[in-house]
């Protein structure tokens, strides 16, 4: 029978409070984190805009009649309380809204995306240029396709892919709605293991636990099991492995999870560093962003020392969702 803890109102698995006890150096600082409601957060989107808060803008078939900066002024004169996010100059967070942000104007001519903080760090750390063939091989909903697509200024060819039918059509809806020119295919990721040395740049933005985003779904919480995380632990190393295996020589592969699960995330990494002797981790550098130490021995299970160099995210670290993200190149 499964016991359960109260914690401000909230029933928490036991099992669950137990086990991120050997995670985290404060339990309460965690649990108390972790439920707290999400602030929302959206992106400007310079493939339609005018970039006068960054150069992402060079040459584009999209005319610019309107700015980012113009179109933020029209939230606030229709009531919308916004702020910059630190850590990424085109992101801002929502502290009051009018109304839904999906219902809004400049939402649905595709100047603004409705996307959460942390989410938008993966594609910072693919060192996007342009002329590039970019995989986002878990790609669904397609916030950070079309990021990635935004930051190439559509430059680049890009294939979006996921498993799921019922996702693809919320991607092709977005990537459309955004003016972002990329490529849809719908397979299992771990096909991709064929198309090997093929990619610039690779994100895989893994199917996980999502413990991490605890603050938008409290049913991950009662979701959550030693069982399914070692189920998805294993599909996150295939993944992985299919990512590498298509990733040329000296190209960049992204994973990343919003889960805060070992298993799911230093563990799978350094699986791959056990196996591939031309991965290598490198750091990722992004101004103002907070980060925690990553988890170094798990299980008695000590990782190379370079998982250092992973970003583990906790939400009180820059009030988002939790995040872990890794950098990995592919040596020649």
């Amino acid at each position: 029978m499964t016991k359960y803890i109260e914690y401000k109102g909230f029933k928490i698995k036991e099992r669950f409070v137990k086990h991120y006890e050997k995670i985290v150096d404060d339990i309460d600082l965690f649990l108390d984190w972790s439920l707290r409601p999400l602030k929302k957060a959206i992106r400007v989107n310079t493939l339609k805009l005018k970039d006068d808060i960054g150069n992402l803008n060079k040459e584009n078939p999209f005319p610019k009649l309107i700015s980012a900066k113009e179109i933020l002024k029209s939230l606030e004169e229709e009531g919308w309380e916004i702020e910059p996010i630190p850590f990424y100059k085109y992101g801002f967070w929502v502290r009051h809204e009018s109304e839904s942000i999906g219902n809004t104007w400049q939402f649905q001519m595709g100047y603004i995306y409705s996307q959460e903080a942390a989410s938008m760090i993966p594609p910072l750390a693919l060192d996007l240029e342009e002329n590039l063939l970019i995989l986002d091989m878990a790609a669904a909903p397609g916030s950070k396709t079309t990021q990635i697509a935004m930051h190439t200024q559509n430059n680049s060819y890009i294939i979006a892919n996921d498993i799921s039918l019922d996702r693809i059509s919320a991607l092709a809806e977005n990537v459309q709605r955004t003016g972002s020119l990329v490529t849809i295919t719908m397979q299992d990721g771990r096909n991709f293991k064929k198309y090997k040395n093929t990619f610039d740049r690779i994100l895989l933005d893994a199917p996980c636990s999502g413990v991490g985003a605890l603050r938008k779904s409290y049913k991950t919480l009662q979701m959550w099991n030693p069982n399914m995380i070692e189920r998805l632990s294993k599909l996150q190393r295939q993944l992985i492995q299919a990512a590498f295996e298509a990733l040329k020589p000296n190209g960049i592969l992204v994973y990343s999870t919003c889960t805060l699960e070992p298993l799911e995330n230093e563990f799978v990494v350094n699986w791959l560093l056990e196996r591939y002797e031309n991965a290598k981790i490198e750091p990722i550098r992004i101004e103002n962003l907070k980060s925690s130490e990553p988890i170094l021995e798990w299980e008695n299970y000590k990782f190379f020392d370079d998982i250092k160099y992973t970003l583990r995210i906790y939400p009180w670290d820059n009030d988002t969702e939790g995040f872990y993200i890794a950098k990995i190149r592919k040596l020649e």
